[in-house]
């Protein structure tokens, strides 16, 4: 290139605007004995290797009134582009680049330094170089008719790109530094690729835009990269994260507040083209400090929103299944303002890792966070502390967490299973729910469980029932048992506790069992100070000999329970009975037999009977007997003793399993057992409907369900011994056993996850759907919520 004179310089580039000559004049200057290039360029070219070529004939090829632009990208242009990016390539961006700017409406008041260094690049941070200006040119153009400043244009680009283009923000992204072309092909992105993306759009039309961020917020929840854009100085905006109030709003506004100049890691940084002697920090990239920044963290100091004097933040983060963020209605509020509430929505996981929906509470007081969870209402308590910023996730899969199902959902379901309930056999046998009710309980079982509970409660269709308990009876097809009730001490907050007392007697005149029976009204001392519980004393239902203890029995202290559940305002799972004597082999019997109704059982002096009684069952109910030690009548002692050997023998070495005791009391008889104040025993004890090991030894054909198995066809010496544990139900039975019913629910297996089952040891084809149905089927046939499952599986 020939040399040229001021002057001539001057005169060669009239036509162009002052700013850029004086750029050129300033590289010009530069020359010394080189003749061609400043020397600035010299390095570059040099450092270029077998490159260079390519490099000056970026610098040759480009128009001369935008060569400063073209000299300045490859001066600062860092070692891995000097070396591998070709004229063609660079030509292309700096001429797209100028046309841009030359056309907005703001090139005006866009300064030359501004220019070079925010909108000439082709890069932002340690992305793969793309040809993607064109296209986002292209794209953008139109999105930006008429919009006067480059603030306005902007907002437009970060309102409607990521549509038009189908890139969403998402943690599954390839990589944390995509180019467009990336992004776009996968239509996922990280905060970096939106503001890569974001920023080379609005640089394709013009606008001057820079990449900015932190590498860790100050409450330490994690990085994040936003972009900035220059319009009468320089404003931040969070890509594809459009703010109604417009620039220098977003989410992440108070964490920039309380960024620290001073701390590396805790310093808000934008991207400079120009070498800075700074890097930017980059996560992904640490060892990567080609990537130049301007340290900028005073300007977001003077954003920040300034909290009242005694408020805290409150972000609140809501996980649903598979750990994912959902988006959500939110309300907070303090249960002693009331009718004062906040509302937000929580982020999905469209928004970035670090936002969260936040509220500004006083730190003082008690809160409730609900979450509106379009069935349902999700409660959790929150009680702050005096920090600043606080936050809370909640686990919809925790069971910390109150589920209460929506009024409208609880009356809509209280209406299909009421219907239910009062249908024929007929009609119900063809019975079908919404299959929306179904989609419900694996969600919300507990409640939905409640709900067809006090609808089955308030169903009329316990007109006997109710009769029977207001004249203080039981009956049981032809048989009538009277019984006396009375309340002690004070309601427990779920409900009265039962104790069902049995009297003494049997075979003998109806006088002495009514008397037996007057005696049983007071044996058992009154314990007002254990927390309140209801008494009754049952009188057999005939006066012979196993009054207590026959085939009839068994139903007929399962209409006592169920009429006490229904009407009585009983605790299904604090249910407990007990008998002395007559009533102590009565209590050998039944809970034997139906361990699955009671949270403990009590015999006193009174033995098993053959074929009747069996310890196997009492796996997991607590039951214990009182025996004097000179009571051999009838073999009693013995039996109990051989009872006892038997429970050691089905324990082994375990401990978890048949809490069975057996008292022998030394010095006694038959008579006058110290057992008067045994409701203190028994009281604290709690029903497990659910256990996850069943052992059931059948002694009868009238009882059908036991737990969460249940026959049609009971038979005396039948056993099914069934585990459900991790999702894996296994059953194990004697040969007679023809066939079984495995009944679930969410109290068991985890419905979301696959459920395997085994009968016999061998594998069986089961596909679990909880319904409605079956919960209201189960229901009405136990009468018992505890006892009532959403799913079962006939097997044989």
């Amino acid at each position: 290139m020939k040399r040229l004179g001021p002057v001539s310089l001057i005169i060669r580039f009239l036509n162009i605007p002052l700013f850029l000559l004086t750029c050129l004049l300033a590289h010009y200057i530069a020359m010394a004995d080189n003749p061609g290039q400043p020397t600035g360029i010299n390095a570059a070219l040099t450092s270029a290797g077998v490159n260079r070529s390519q490099l000056a004939f970026a610098i040759k090829q480009v128009p001369e009134n935008e060569r400063a632009g073209m000299i300045f990208l490859i001066e600062n242009m860092p070692q891995r582009d000097l070396t591998t990016l070709s004229g063609a390539y660079l030509v292309s961006n700096v001429n797209l680049a100028y046309s841009a700017w030359r056309t907005s409406p703001w090139k005006s008041y866009v300064p030359t330094d501004i220019l070079l260094n925010d909108i000439l690049p082709y890069a932002n941070l340690t992305e793969d170089r793309d040809e993607s200006r064109a296209m986002l040119q292209e794209k953008c153009e139109p999105l930006i008719t008429g919009a006067s400043t480059a603030g306005e244009a902007a907002q437009r680009l970060n309102k409607n790109i990521y549509d038009l283009f189908n890139v969403h923000y998402s943690t599954k992204r390839n990589r944390a530094d995509q180019n467009p072309t990336e992004s776009i092909a996968s239509g996922l992105a990280s905060c970096s690729g939106l503001s890569i993306l974001l920023v080379d759009a609005c640089r394709s039309v013009g606008i001057p835009a820079r990449v900015a961020g932190t590498p860790l917020w100050t409450n330490m929840s994690g990085n994040h990269t936003w972009v900035e854009i220059y319009d009468h100085g320089w404003h931040f905006v969070g890509a594809s994260e459009p703010d109604s109030k417009g620039l220098d709003h977003s989410w992440f506004t108070q964490n920039a507040a309380e960024a620290v100049k001073t701390d590396p890691v805790h310093a808000i940084y934008a991207v400079s083209y120009l070498k800075t002697g700074l890097s930017f920090p980059l996560v992904w990239a640490p060892g990567a400090t080609y990537v130049n920044a301007v340290n900028v963290t005073d300007r977001y100091a003077a954003q920040g929103l300034v909290l009242k004097h005694g408020d805290t933040r409150l972000f609140v983060k809501v996980i649903g299944e598979g750990g994912q963020r959902i988006a959500m209605p939110i309300t907070v509020s303090n249960k002693l303002v009331p009718g004062k509430t906040l509302q937000g929505v929580s982020k999905n996981e469209s928004a970035d890792q670090n936002e969260y929906a936040s509220f500004d509470i006083p730190s003082t007081g008690s809160y409730t966070v609900e979450i509106d969870d379009k069935s349902d209402i999700i409660t959790v308590p929150f009680k702050p502390s005096r920090l600043l910023r606080q936050t809370l996730v909640i686990d919809l899969k925790s069971p910390s967490v109150t589920r209460s199902l929506k009024v409208s959902v609880a009356s809509r379901l209280t209406q299909e299973a009421t219907a239910y309930f009062t249908a024929s056999p007929e009609l119900q046998a063809q019975w079908t729910f919404p299959a929306v009710d179904d989609k419900l309980l694996l969600t919300d079982e507990p409640e939905i469980r409640q709900v067809v509970w006090t609808a089955f409660q308030a169903a009329p269709i316990h007109q006997q029932q109710l009769s029977d308990y207001q004249t203080n009876q039981v009956t049981f097809e032809q048989y009538l048992s009277p019984y006396v009730v009375r309340e002690v001490g004070t309601r427990p907050k779920n409900g009265w506790p039962l104790f069902i007392a049995m009297h003494g007697g049997g075979g003998a005149p109806k006088s002495l069992n009514d008397s037996q029976w007057v005696i049983m009204q007071t044996h058992y001392k009154d314990h007002p100070e254990l927390g309140g519980y209801k008494y009754l004393a049952l009188r057999a239902p005939n006066d012979t000999w196993n009054g207590f203890y026959d085939v009839y029995v068994y139903p007929l202290i399962v209409n006592l329970i169920n009429e006490f559940l229904v009407n009585g305002d009983v605790d299904p799972d604090k249910v407990f009975i007990m008998g002395y004597s007559h009533g102590g082999y009565g209590a050998f019997a039944i809970g034997p037999k139906e361990p699955d109704r009671f949270a403990a059982i009590h015999a006193s002096a009174g033995a098993p009977t053959d074929g009747e009684t069996t310890a196997k069952t009492l796996r997991n109910t607590v039951f214990s007997c009182m025996v004097g030690q000179y009571d051999t009548m009838y073999d009693r002692l013995s039996r109990d003793q051989a009872f006892a050997k038997q429970v050691q023998a089905l324990k082994g070495t375990r401990t978890d399993i048949y809490p069975v005791t057996v008292d022998e009391e030394m010095g006694y008889e038959h008579g006058n057992l110290p057992d008067r104040d045994k409701i203190v025993d028994m009281y604290p004890n709690i029903r497990n409907p659910i256990p996850q090991e069943l052992t059931w030894l059948m002694t009868d054909t009238v009882i059908t369900d036991f737990f969460w198995l249940r026959t049609d066809t009971p038979a005396k010496t039948e056993e099914i011994d069934a585990m459900c544990k991790n999702n894996t139900v296994s059953i194990t039975t004697t040969p007679n056993v023809t066939s079984a019913t495995l009944l679930l629910d969410c109290r068991l297996v985890d419905f979301s996850k696959p459920i395997t089952v085994t009968v016999d040891g061998t594998p069986v084809n089961a596909t679990f759907r909880p319904n409605l149905r079956t919960l209201c089927e189960t229901m009405q046939r136990r009468g018992d919520p505890g006892l009532a499952f959403t799913a079962e599986l006939k097997v044989k």
